[in-house]
């Protein structure tokens, strides 16, 4: 994520969690450019050789076509910081 030790050890359990969710749609954002560019890339390949005209869903579906994105389950605060709790005391920490 690039952040450093300091940080990391300063950080509450909300903001690594903001910090994560923006670095992990940016990581999310590129994979998915990088698969829509070799998407396009056999679209003008294979449509010369088609009778049809061909779409890109017709060549790969990605889960994020349909709309079927796995989303995140809301954490209540309470949850959360009750899980920072438990997750404090199992490494012994004060």
């Amino acid at each position: 994520m690039g952040m450093g030790m300091d940080d990391f050890c300063r950080c509450t359990p909300s903001e690594f969690m903001a910090t994560w969710n923006v670095w992990h749609e940016m990581h999310e954002h590129r994979e998915r450019s990088a698969w829509e560019r070799l998407r396009m890339q056999c679209l003008c390949t294979l449509q010369p050789y088609s009778k049809k005209t061909l779409e890109a869903k017709d060549i790969m579906s990605f889960p994020w076509d349909e709309g079927n994105e796995k989303k995140e389950e809301a954490i209540s605060k309470e949850d959360l910081m009750r899980r920072y709790r438990e997750a404090k005391a199992a490494a012994n920490l004060k």
